[in-house]
């Protein structure tokens, strides 16, 4: 009976104790506990909402099929990743093959209204410029040179559309630019900036056509 009653007392005392310290700093301890807890799981949940927003932004951008869905998934997504950037320069990319083909984005020569009218084409093409510029220009507000590549495929396709708009002065302005930039981390781009930049004088050649003044009379 004795030992019963010192471990009553025992465990009496050790109650006694713990409510003691839960009335003064037990609470403290169990509410920071608490706002660790909230906060983690805060953390977690901001997570995976950027997850979801950056897999829905990229599945946005892989759906798009048209300049303006392209400009749409850019100024929608402007803070994820690269989006806007890699928008811009498809968005760049689909009109100049628009122009190349002479069919509106996403038809075929069997589709009622698919050709594109002279003035069609030139208005594409300066579409497509200020899509290359636009992309430009938000790859080089990046630090470093991490916006790099796009500014040179931008560079490109400036290039490509003043060649197409017969401007050579302009397009040797944009491959000298990529040949100076690309180096040392893009060698490869600055060899194909040369290589195109020994062809302008040839694709100048072949763009002059011969007036009708000029043509054999047969």
């Amino acid at each position: 009976l004795k030992q019963v009653q010192t471990t009553d007392l025992t465990d009496s005392r050790l109650n006694h104790e713990f409510v003691a310290w839960l009335k003064t700093s037990g609470m403290n301890y169990l509410l920071m506990l608490l706002l660790i807890a909230c906060a983690f799981l805060s953390w977690d949940w901001w997570n995976r909402r950027q997850d979801e927003a950056r897999d829905a932004a990229w599945n946005e951008l892989a759906a798009a099929t048209s300049p303006a869905a392209f400009r749409g998934v850019a100024e929608t997504h402007a803070e994820v990743d690269a989006i806007a950037e890699l928008a811009m320069l498809t968005a760049g990319d689909l009109l100049l093959s628009s122009v190349k083909t002479g069919l509106r984005p996403g038809l075929t020569a069997a589709d009622e209204g698919a050709k594109l009218s002279k003035d069609e084409k030139a208005e594409s093409l300066q579409e497509a410029d200020g899509f290359f510029a636009r992309a430009a220009e938000l790859a080089g507000a990046r630090a470093g040179f991490a916006g790099k590549p796009v500014i040179l495929a931008s560079l490109f396709g400036r290039a490509a559309v003043a060649e197409s708009e017969n401007r050579m002065d302009d397009a040797r302005t944009y491959l000298q630019e990529v040949a100076k930039i690309a180096a040392p981390e893009y060698a490869s781009m600055a060899e194909q900036a040369e290589a195109r930049l020994a062809n302008l004088e040839g694709i100048s050649l072949h763009s002059q056509l011969p007036t009708k003044a000029q043509l054999p009379v047969t």
